[in-house]
């Protein structure tokens, strides 16, 4: 049920998403002022065309001096990639971290590999043998 007598215009929010909420003579917009900014809240369609009350008619919200008026869309539906590439290249970070770390332990081992040049390692606690007479 639409009121054809109640002018478009801005009125106080009925859902309380904002300061105010534009009628445009037949129904709610998803056009909400917060604090002089203007943002899209999508309206529940059953109060969508319920008038505003009388006398809840508000001054249209006034853009800042220096620019002009904001619009900014209200939905998780318009987040931004960035995130996303960060959260990948985090996990990226603690993979090839995890990686290193790994693989240093693995190098440490002081026994020579079969095949090389390497000197073969005396036990310390044996003394050497002493040279016997008469020999």
């Amino acid at each position: 049920m639409t009121d054809s007598t109640t002018p478009a215009g801005w009125y106080a929010d009925p859902t309380g998403q904002g300061d105010a909420r534009y009628w445009n003579g037949a129904a709610w917009t998803q056009s909400v002022d917060r604090g002089g900014v203007t943002v899209n809240v999508p309206i529940d369609p059953s109060q969508a065309q319920v008038p505003p009350l009388p006398g809840t008619q508000v001054a249209p919200p006034s853009p800042p001096a220096s620019s002009p008026p904001q619009t900014v869309n209200v939905s998780s539906s318009n987040r931004s990639p960035l995130g996303a590439i960060l959260g990948v290249l985090a996990v990226l970070v603690v993979i090839v971290l995890i990686f290193v770390l790994v693989s240093d332990d693995d190098s440490s081992d002081d026994t020579p590999t079969p095949g090389t040049d390497a000197p073969a390692e005396q036990p310390a606690d044996e003394p050497a043998p002493a040279p016997t007479e008469g020999g």
